[in-house]
């Protein structure tokens, strides 16, 4: 039997997607199968390099998708907990298609009245969220939260995050003034428009001469100097993404007199018991805001399953704040 699913293939011309067939996914030891609903876009779908198209185990071909919602269709016999029917979300490879399979420990259960399209937009974004900002940030209530390229979907979950665990000030940069006023309904205090020039005086005009606790760097590159000048004695840099490049020069004196802790975090090295102690945790303190409300990524767009180019096209333009989602 053969379900369909969305190919990665690169040629001179770059990375292409194509609609094929692939096989059905085995349920293997701990594992469950997913009917997918709906699936997260994320940037390494957008710009994916030759290597994001070497498969592994987890799914039966290149496919997109690092997210997605759906509904449980087959469990396997050494796992309990999950019925036929039940509405889970969860990182995944492969999430791009008909059917998806996932360990059992990573299978996030969906809170009741969360659409299909909200709950495919949470997992990458609001656990790398909760990750970096909790977890690796020890952020605290009081605390000053500096966020970068915070009209991200990460970045609207961070500031969303530190919104409901008492953020002091939550300062974020980004190069569109539009969408940094989008921004403020996740709880952003005040904007960096075009993080690339300085900064540092702003955000400590924002924070009585404190500077920020913890910053969550999506950016990193050139303005890494600029963000350690910004954090307060003994903050805590978070380094998630480097839209900026992976190459920086780090001013060590400066560094060492605010006592500044750089912090890097992915999921690629991450353990399967790791992996799933961040989804644990995570609905441990925030089920409850998702099911109100109150954590909710921002759709910017849906697609249908057979629009994938077009929703790639729309999500790589960057013009609009939020996730780009596919629904089936």
């Amino acid at each position: 039997m053969r379900v369909k699913a969305w190919i990665g293939e690169t040629s001179d011309k770059g990375a292409t997607y194509r609609l094929g067939d692939v096989p059905t996914p085995d349920v293997r030891a701990g594992e469950l199968l997913v009917r997918v609903k709906a699936t997260g876009l994320n940037r390494v779908d957008q710009r994916p390099k030759p290597s994001h198209f070497s498969h592994t185990d987890a799914a039966p071909a290149a496919i997109p998708g690092l997210e997605m919602a759906g509904e449980v269709v087959a469990i396997a016999s050494d796992v309990s907990g999950f019925r036929i029917g039940e509405r889970v979300m969860a990182m995944v490879q492969g999430g791009a298609a008909e059917l998806a399979r996932i360990h059992h420990s990573l299978a996030i259960k969906i809170p009741s009245d969360v659409s299909w399209e909200t709950a495919s937009a949470i997992p990458i974004s609001y656990l790398t969220a909760y990750d970096a900002v909790v977890m690796r940030g020890h952020f605290h209530k009081g605390d000053h939260l500096l966020v970068h390229a915070v009209t991200s979907g990460v970045g609207i979950a961070c500031a969303q995050i530190g919104t409901i665990r008492g953020a002091a000030s939550i300062g974020g940069s980004s190069s569109s003034a539009d969408k940094l006023k989008a921004a403020r309904t996740a709880g952003v205090t005040y904007g960096i428009l075009d993080p690339a020039k300085s900064f540092a005086q702003t955000v400590m005009e924002n924070t009585g001469g404190h500077g920020a606790d913890v910053v969550i760097d999506n950016i990193g590159g050139s303005i890494l100097n600029e963000t350690i000048r910004s954090t307060a004695f003994s903050g805590r840099v978070i380094d998630v993404g480097r839209l900026g490049g992976t190459m920086a020069n780090i001013d060590l004196d400066l560094l060492a007199v605010r006592r500044v802790s750089l912090i890097g975090v992915t999921f690629r090295t991450r353990s399967l018991a790791e992996h799933a102690e961040i989804c644990e945790r995570f609905m441990s303190d925030h089920a409850d805001d998702i099911q109100s409300g109150r954590l909710k990524p921002v759709i910017a767009q849906s697609f249908g399953f057979a629009d994938l180019p077009q929703a790639i096209e729309c999500a790589r333009a960057g013009k609009t704040l939020g996730k780009v989602v596919l629904t089936h």
